[in-house]
C-alpha cells in the first residue's frame, strides 16, 4: 500500500515538474502547440492524398500550397474592398463630428433636459499636447521610444513565430503516423484499448466541431455583409466580416457586429430609425440562420453543452488564458464532456455506486440466477422462497449486499 501510494505521488510530482517547466518555456512552446493543432486540422487531408498513391512530402506540399493560394486569392479580392470601406470610414469622421454637435447632442440636451453640450476638436488638440507637455519630460520621451523598439521586436518575434509555425507544422505532418504510434505504445497495455476509444471520440468530436465552426464562422459573415449591404450600409461588408470571425467565440459576433453597425448607421444616416431597425432585423435573421439552419446541420450537437454552459467556458476560458482561451474553451469543453461522460459509466460500473442485482428463476428445478454486471451466483432456494418468485410475472430486483 505505501508503495503504490509512493508511486503515485512521485507520478504527480512529475506531472506537475513538467507543466512548471512547459509554462517557463511558454514563449518558446507557443509555436510547436500551433503547429501541432494546424498539423491536426489537416492530417486527414494529407492522409487521403497520401492513400491515393502520393508520397507524404507530396501530400503536404500540395495541402499547404492550395492553402496559400486560396488565402492569396481572399486577399487580393477582399484587401482593395476593405481598404476602401476603411477609407470611406477615415474620411467619415469629420461628417460624423458635425453630426454629433450639431444633431445628436442638441436632439440628447432637448429629449432628457440636458445641458447643451459640443465636442470641440482643437480644444481636444490642446488639452492632449498640453498634457504630454506638462507629464512627459525627455526621460519619459527616452521610455516610450524605448517601449516602441521593444513592440517593433516583438511584432518580428510575432512574425518569426507565424512564418515558423507551417514549417514545424510540416514535419510533424511528415512523421504524423510514426509519432501517434510512439505516443500509442506510451500507453499501459492494460489500458490500451479504453484510452484508444476515449481518444477516438475526442478526435471525432473536436473534428466535427472545428471544420462545423469554420463553416458557421464563414458563412454567418457572409449573411451579415451582405445584409448590411443591401441595407445601404457603406461599410456593411468589413463589420459583416468582422462580426462573422468574431462569431468563433459564441455570441460575440452578435454583439461586436450589431454595436458597430448601429454606430455606422448613426453616421451614415443620422438618427433614422428605420435603418437602425433594418439593422437590427439583419443581426435578428443571421442570428436565426446560425441557431436553425448552420448550427444544426452543421454542428449538430457536438458539444452537447447548453447556453448557460458555453457562456461559462467562455468566461472561465477568458478568466484563465484571456483571448486564446476563449478560442479554445469551447474545444476543450468538447473533449472534457467527453472524458466525464467516461468518468460516470466508469463510476457507475464501480462498487463504490452500488449494484443492482437481477434474479431470474428456473420453475423446473427451483434454482435462482442472480445476475449482476460482474458476476453470477447460483443458489437453492426453499420451496416457499420458489412460490414467492412464481408468484412475480417479471424477475424482481434486488440490492446486492
Amino acid at each position: 500500500m505505501v508503495d503504490r501510494t509512493l508511486r503515485r505521488i512521485f507520478i504527480l510530482a512529475g506531472i506537475a515538474l513538467i507543466a512548471w517547466v512547459l509554462y517557463l518555456l511558454k514563449p518558446v512552446v507557443i509555436p510547436f502547440v500551433g503547429a501541432f493543432l494546424l498539423a491536426y486540422l489537416f492530417s486527414p487531408l494529407v492522409n487521403r492524398l497520401h492513400h491515393i498513391g502520393l508520397p507524404r512530402w507530396l501530400s503536404i506540399s500540395i495541402v499547404f500550397i492550395g492553402i496559400g493560394v486560396v488565402l492569396t486569392l481572399a486577399m487580393w479580392y477582399l484587401v482593395p474592398l476593405v481598404w476602401k470601406q476603411l477609407m470611406y470610414a477615415r474620411d467619415s469622421i469629420p461628417a460624423g463630428i458635425h453630426w454629433i454637435n450639431y444633431t445628436f447632442l442638441p436632439w440628447l440636451s432637448s429629449t432628457f433636459n440636458l445641458v447643451p453640450m459640443e465636442i470641440d476638436t482643437a480644444q481636444i488638440s490642446d488639452m492632449v499636447m498640453d498634457y504630454v507637455q506638462t507629464n512627459y519630460s525627455a526621460d519619459s520621451i527616452q521610455a516610450v521610444a524605448l517601449k516602441l523598439a521593444q513592440s517593433g521586436i516583438s511584432f518580428i518575434q510575432v512574425g518569426g513565430t507565424i512564418v515558423l509555425i507551417p514549417i514545424i507544422a510540416f514535419y510533424f505532418l511528415l512523421d504524423w503516423e510514426r509519432m501517434l504510434d510512439s505516443l500509442r505504445r506510451l500507453i499501459p497495455r492494460p489500458y490500451e484499448k479504453s484510452t484508444m476509444e476515449i481518444v477516438g471520440e475526442c478526435h471525432e468530436v473536436l473534428g466535427a466541431f472545428v471544420k462545423g465552426q469554420f463553416l458557421v464562422m464563414v458563412l454567418l459573415g457572409v449573411v451579415y455583409a451582405v445584409g448590411l449591404q443591401l441595407i445601404g450600409l457603406e461599410v456593411g461588408l468589413i463589420i459583416g466580416m468582422v462580426a462573422g470571425l468574431c462569431s468563433i467565440i459564441p455570441y460575440l459576433g452578435f454583439a461586436v457586429g450589431i454595436i458597430a453597425a448601429m454606430v455606422a448607421t448613426l453616421f451614415q444616416f443620422g438618427i433614422d430609425w428605420w435603418q437602425l431597425v433594418l439593422v437590427g432585423i439583419v443581426f435578428m435573421v443571421g442570428q436565426a440562420v446560425e441557431g436553425y439552419i448552420l448550427q444544426p446541420f452543421l454542428l449538430g450537437d457536438k458539444i452537447g453543452l447548453s447556453p448557460v454552459a458555453v457562456v461559462f467556458a467562455v468566461l472561465a476560458g477568458a478568466q484563465l488564458a484571456g483571448f486564446l482561451g476563449m478560442l479554445i474553451a469551447l474545444p476543450v469543453a468538447a473533449v472534457i464532456v467527453v472524458l466525464l461522460r467516461h468518468a460516470r459509466e466508469f463510476y457507475e460500473k464501480s462498487a463504490m455506486y452500488g449494484q443492482q442485482a437481477m434474479v431470474v428463476q428456473d420453475a423446473s428445478t427451483g434454482s435462482v440466477n442472480i445476475e449482476t454486471s460482474d458476476m453470477n451466483v447460483d443458489v437453492e432456494l426453499k420451496p416457499s422462497e420458489v412460490k414467492t418468485l412464481q408468484a412475480d410475472e417479471k424477475p424482481s430486483k434486488i440490492e446486492e449486499n
